[in-house]
């Protein structure tokens, strides 16, 4: 099946540095008449906007976009710059009082990576910071954030509700009216029959970065949860694809010229083992070996772009399967050990919870109203659910 050209077009916007072959390939499609709206419609649904908006800067091709789509995407990669700004702020902060209170921390995904490969160009948006700590220093960790304006929505749901969110891999999300989440993670390979021992492995190989409670992880380490991640992502009945996270894996091949190939992969379950292999694959035959020998990029449909269209089309039907799949899952998987009871409190909590849980869910300031809240919350649970049906 023949890629289309506005794909490809969209897929070369992975490459940050401009080249002479890169231009030529860029020239090629030019000469197809482009449909514009649709590159932007596909870089909107796919996230990557800035990433389109610094290709086309870098590499001279504005004369060639509708004057009103570029006014756009120049709008968005200014918006995406300012944020890159405040973010970076906001891990600045983290780090001061992490470091004041001797809190060991990873940053992952997008927060280190906006430090590491993308630090001279504002293009990765994030819609949260994800931190890999220790489980013993989450007492701190939920005392210096609260006292820093975050809260947990779950916060005041008692231990067992809590518990639904920490058995797996991370704890509550840390909620804030005018910053970015933050999601503080203990377990980055939550499948695999040993993720304690994987997890002390990981810490066992970060390095300390100096005057800092601040470590980084093993660039192989990284490589290989950004793969476990985006695999994650692709099978997951209701989380969407970000086309970002691809390039991501792309940009950290390039930049630090590693692979999965660390003993810390052959330690992962073979389930985990062949989706991340599958990963880099994709990524290897989508932008690593045209760059490297110099070839014209493919105009077949490649494995990614297999994926990202059968997203496109996937069918109303075929969505609504997808999201039911997750509601049953949240009701058979959240907790393997939990009774049939044990499900049903857990149900009732979320449909009538805590006055103190519905004050930090809603916000609510006037005290008086949380009753019409607690009879209001059921409905819009439940109008949340058939939303995501819907649409």
């Amino acid at each position: 099946m023949i890629n289309s050209p506005e794909l490809q077009f969209l897929l070369l916007s992975a490459y940050l540095t401009p080249n002479t072959h890169l231009f030529h390939e860029s020239q090629r499609l030019m000469a197809l008449s482009l449909q514009w709206s649709e590159i932007f419609s596909l870089a909107k649904r796919f996230q990557v906007y800035p990433y389109l908006a610094h290709f086309i800067k870098w590499n001279n091709l504005q004369s060639y976009v509708p004057e009103s789509h570029w006014k756009s995407i120049a709008s968005s990669y200014q918006k995406q710059a300012m944020q890159t700004i405040y973010l970076k702020r906001q891990l600045f902060d983290i780090n001061h009082h992490f470091t004041k209170n001797n809190i060991s921390y990873c940053l992952i995904k997008g927060a280190e990576l906006i430090e590491t490969i993308y630090q001279d160009t504002p293009i990765r948006s994030m819609s949260d910071i994800d931190i890999l700590s220790y489980p013993k220093d989450i007492d701190a960790i939920v005392e210096i954030l609260t006292q820093l304006g975050y809260y947990q929505k779950t916060m005041h749901q008692g231990n067992k509700i809590q518990a639904i969110a920490t058995y797996r891999k991370h704890y509550p999300a840390f909620f804030h009216n005018k910053r970015h989440t933050i999601e503080v993670h203990f377990n980055l390979f939550p499948n695999s029959s040993n993720p304690l021992d994987l997890t002390q492995e990981l810490w066992a190989h970060a390095t300390p970065i100096n005057n800092s409670s601040q470590l980084r992880l093993d660039i192989d380490h990284h490589l290989l949860y950004l793969c476990h991640h985006l695999a994650y992502h692709i099978q997951s009945p209701r989380e969407g694809l970000v086309l970002y996270w691809f390039f991501d894996i792309y940009q950290w091949i390039k930049q630090y010229q590693t692979t999965i190939n660390c003993p810390l992969f052959h330690n992962l379950c073979p389930k985990d083992r062949e989706n991340i292999d599958e990963i880099f694959k994709i990524v290897d035959n989508q932008w690593i070996k045209p760059e490297k020998s110099n070839t014209s990029f493919s105009r077949t449909e490649t494995m990614l772009a297999t994926i990202l269209n059968r997203h496109l089309r996937e069918k109303r039907l075929d969505k609504k399967k997808r999201v039911l799949s997750y509601y049953q899952q949240m009701w058979c998987d959240k907790h393997p050990k939990w009774s049939t009871l044990d499900r049903l409190t857990y149900w009732f909590h979320l449909l009538f919870p805590r006055f103190s849980y519905l004050k930090d869910r809603y916000q609510v300031r006037q005290k008086w109203t949380l009753p019409l809240y607690c009879i209001a919350n059921p409905f819009m649970v439940m109008y949340r659910a058939i939303k995501r049906l819907i649409h």
